[in-house]
């Protein structure tokens, strides 16, 4: 530890010591936490609820269900289309990780912490190669945002750096949200929707084929069997678009950090960007109460 007692500038006979630059110094960092302190909540909060791994889980075992609910001639074409989706969940794995990897990467600048990116570029391409949802455009956001946080998340705590970074990875980051969503709502709510509407008509069906005598117990159960399947797809569909609306808030959360990334370490940032991180993580206290 270096230590220098009393390093004088004199200029016409005014004299400053390192002790007096340093108490400036340390006043305006100081001035500047809780701003930081904001960014590093937001970006521990998206981190962690980005990656909800129970959306992708639930997106291949819906295929499973529903041959409950389909005859035995389709459960061929059933077992095709879960291989087809086995191989699709890179696609959601990889824009969950990416989003996941960002802003773990926010955070650390934040914190003024050095953090090594731990995806390689071979890992990266071999994933990307995988990624059979996603189109060329989708697959270059990511390939952006993998290429900054290799940049910047190996450099020690800097103001700057953290607005670079924000100013960068925020069109390839609003992408890569962009392409999960739309996965989210137009394929996996739409499937768990079309579930919910093949369970309904199986037992419907059940009870209602003219054939099938009326047996109360049989009838009963034959309902109650109807009500907790429903339940069970209607709440998987709620999970899904919970975890939608929380995709929401973390873009809508960072453009607010793009659009007045050049206020960042003013007082007064932090609390006016509390209510996006408030609402971000009502959003993800929504999406935990329903997974339960």
């Amino acid at each position: 530890m270096i230590s220098i007692s009393h390093i004088r500038m004199i200029s016409g006979g005014f004299r400053l010591t390192v002790v007096t630059v340093a108490a400036v110094l340390l006043t305006a960092g100081i001035s500047g936490c809780a701003s930081f302190k904001e960014v590093r909540t937001f970006a521990s909060l998206s981190a962690n609820a980005a990656g909800y791994e129970t959306l992708t889980r639930d997106y291949i075992g819906a295929l499973d269900r529903r041959k409950q609910y389909q005859p035995q001639k389709f459960h061929g074409d059933l077992e095709t289309m879960k291989i087809h989706r086995e191989a699709q969940r890179a696609s959601l794995d990889l824009l969950q990780q990416t989003v996941t990897d960002y802003m773990q990467g926010l955070g650390s600048l934040a914190a003024g912490d050095i953090r090594t990116f731990d995806r390689s570029l071979d890992d990266l391409s071999s994933s990307l190669n995988e990624a059979t949802l996603l189109d060329r455009n989708e697959k270059e956001a990511i390939g952006a945002l993998s290429t900054l946080l290799a940049r910047t998340v190996t450099t020690l705590y800097r103001q700057h750096e953290m607005k670079r970074l924000i100013h960068d990875g925020n069109q390839p980051l609003q992408d890569v949200i962009a392409a999960t969503r739309k996965i989210v709502k137009s394929g996996i709510v739409a499937d768990l929707q079309t579930e919910s509407a093949l369970a309904g008509r199986y037992y419907d069906n059940f009870m209602l084929a003219p054939d099938n005598p009326v047996e109360p117990v049989a009838m009963a159960l034959a309902k109650e069997a109807r009500v907790e399947a429903l339940d069970r797809v209607d709440n998987r569909i709620r999970g899904a678009q919970r975890y939608d609306a929380v995709l929401e808030k973390i873009a809508g959360g960072h453009q607010y950090l793009y659009d007045h990334r050049n206020r960042i370490g003013q007082d007064d940032f932090g609390r006016q960007f509390k209510p996006a991180i408030d609402e971000l993580r009502i959003a993800y206290r929504n999406l935990l109460d329903v997974s339960r």
